[in-house]
């Protein structure tokens, strides 16, 4: 199998997850699966960038040592919102973030 065709591959399933995610975000109410829809938006990103970058192994490597710190550093955060959210709603359902219940 040569490089183009394990690239393409590759850009396949990263589209696909990012697909995946986007459909979960859309239609979902729950806080906890529309973050874990992001999570998966976030590392189909990783995957195609690195892909992307995979001509260049050290810039690869690099880029995706720092984007993995930036995601887990988004997740840190928003699951702090949520539990604080938590805390006064009683609930992970959007729908009161909707109504302004917050």
């Amino acid at each position: 199998m040569n490089a183009e065709a394990l690239s393409a591959e590759v850009f396949v399933i990263g589209l696909t997850l990012a697909a995946i995610g986007a459909y979960g975000v859309a239609s979902t109410r729950n806080l906890l699966r529309i973050l874990l829809s992001i999570e998966v938006i976030f590392n189909s990103v990783l995957l195609l960038f690195v892909a992307a970058l995979s001509a260049l192994p050290a810039l690869s490597a690099a880029f995706s040592i720092f984007l993995v710190s930036v995601v887990s550093a988004e997740v840190i955060v928003v699951v702090a919102v949520l539990v604080a959210y938590y805390r006064v709603a009683r609930s992970f359902d959007s729908t009161s973030l909707e109504e302004g219940g917050v």
